[in-house]
């Protein structure tokens, strides 16, 4: 717990007792902190919904008048999060309402928006320098930045758990529960009474969103429906995206042999995305949680190797599916040659699509059964904002982040989702009606504490129980450490 009492510190005198009238979820509408119920403001606000609250012109979270004049806030961007600045506009969609909200949200408090790229690449190696300057400025007691951006692992849950950055809960104007921030965040990588990570729309974390992509001239010719109306009827399950799966392959050449750079597949993808998306979308979670809120081990065993064995299944026999581990281009190939009737795409992956020569569709991942919810993966690669404990000004970033996020689900996320069906062929109202689905319904698996699928898939064998008994003892000793961490105050 290196200089912990320092950080502690630092968080304790970067929080203004002004700012202390609007923690999350306050709707105080005076910035002086009158004699105004506040109980009643939040009982108004909770009858709005979310379309009445974003035909606001700004966040009804932030009393008007608040300014903070003359001042900066920074941000510095890790190995993802890079479309949160625009340096000037240039007539891309996207780049253009990210340029114009930010504007908006400077001259709106009168200060000035000092958005840094670190340009850590989106490599293992880029994750990591990057978290260890995050860590040597908190440490140096350094108050630059008022937010950090990066992803969800490479060294940031240690960072969490020894409390380098602040609560969320504490930040002024920010209310967690509305649309513009990503509340399964709360559910997947938050425990006890503490959010110590978080991001909204800002971040355009929907770009990270696995999805499926699929190829209707295969179902066209296979006299197949799309499966559009399945998921909008909640039908859309495994049992059914394995028959398709199984349906969509074909000898092409007629040798008897399968091969990815001759042969159609019913699915194809990435395996160090396409496996853990397969294994999010049947509600798989390593950890559960207790009646505190504070996790636990999931160790129903029977029921976690049967998920990993229907997964490991469709590759098995190399016959249905492909999961490619080193060389990109073949399973974009596989898709873009018209030889594969699904593939996992993120979400921002799709514009990419726009030179191919068949149509094709978006869906989310199916579900595991009817009972279930669809759940469709948030990458590792997830743009997350950090607030350090240097934070020199809780009650501007709370400002900034929160008008940030509302200016976004008004106008970026309409924007982005807008880019995505320009592709070529995919405007049509049933892929458009997907877009909500996948956003609604997207979640994180926790960084560690179960057995790789991804080894499994590629070695075609599913140990799943071995494994798991195993690596037991280590996983408990973790969580144990974890656990012991959180409960620190």
């Amino acid at each position: 717990m290196k200089k912990l009492s320092l950080l502690l510190a630092a968080l304790l005198v970067s929080i203004p007792s002004t700012a202390m009238l609007y923690s999350c979820g306050e709707k105080a509408n005076d910035v002086e902190g009158t004699e105004q119920s506040t109980e009643n403001n939040q009982t108004e606000d909770k009858e709005d919904t979310p379309e009445e609250r974003l035909a606001h012109d700004f966040s009804p979270n932030i009393p008007e008048g608040v300014k903070f004049e003359g001042e900066t806030f920074s941000m510095l961007i890790g190995s993802t999060g890079q479309t949160i600045y625009a340096e000037e506009e240039n007539s891309d969609l996207v780049n253009d309402a990210v340029y114009r909200r930010n504007n908006l949200v400077g001259e709106h408090f009168g200060v000035e928006m000092n958005i840094v790229k670190g340009g850590y690449a989106a490599t293992g190696t880029g994750q990591s320098e990057a978290a260890a300057q995050f860590r040597s400025l908190i440490e140096a007691n350094d108050d630059t930045y008022h937010a950090f951006v990066h992803v969800q692992h490479s060294g940031m849950p240690q960072m969490t758990l020894e409390r380098y950055f602040v609560d969320w809960n504490t930040i002024p104007y920010i209310n967690l529960e509305d649309e513009w921030w990503y509340q399964n965040i709360t559910n997947d990588l938050s425990f006890g009474d503490k959010v110590y990570v978080m991001t909204g729309d800002y971040a355009l974390y929907i770009d990270r969103i696995d999805c499926l992509v699929f190829n209707k001239n295969i179902f066209d010719a296979l006299e197949l429906e799309y499966p559009y109306q399945d998921v909008l009827d909640g039908t859309w399950t495994w049992d059914k995206f394995e028959e398709l799966v199984a349906k969509g392959a074909k000898d092409l050449n007629g040798d008897g042999l399968m091969n990815a750079t001759d042969d159609q597949y019913g699915l194809t993808g990435w395996g160090w995305e396409l496996c853990p998306a397969l294994l999010v979308s049947t509600g798989y979670a390593p950890l559960e949680k207790d009646a505190d809120n504070m996790p636990i081990l999931n160790q129903n065993v029977d029921e976690a190797h049967e998920i990993y064995d229907r997964i490991v299944n469709l590759f098995v026999d190399g016959q249905k599916a492909w999961s490619e581990t080193a060389d990109g281009s073949v399973y974009n190939n596989m898709f873009n040659e018209g030889r594969a009737m699904f593939k996992d795409s993120f979400l921002g992956g799709i514009t990419g699509l726009k030179d191919v020569e068949f149509e094709f569709g978006i869906l989310p991942y199916p579900k595991w059964d009817e009972d279930s919810e669809y759940q469709n993966r948030s990458s590792n690669m997830t743009a997350l904002t950090y607030i350090p404990v240097t934070n020199p000004n809780l009650e501007m970033t709370g400002a900034v982040l929160e008008e940030m996020a509302f200016q976004s689900a008004k106008e970026l996320t309409p924007v982005y989702f807008d880019k995505v069906l320009t592709v070529k062929s995919t405007r049509d109202v049933e892929s458009e009606e997907m877009l909500p689905i996948i956003k609604n319904n997207a979640r994180f698996l926790y960084h560690t504490y179960y057995p790789n699928i991804i080894s499994m898939v590629q070695n075609k064998n599913n140990t799943y129980a071995s494994t798991y008994a195993s690596s037991l003892s280590s996983y408990q000793e973790g969580l144990d450490d974890m656990r012991e961490l959180l409960m620190e105050e």
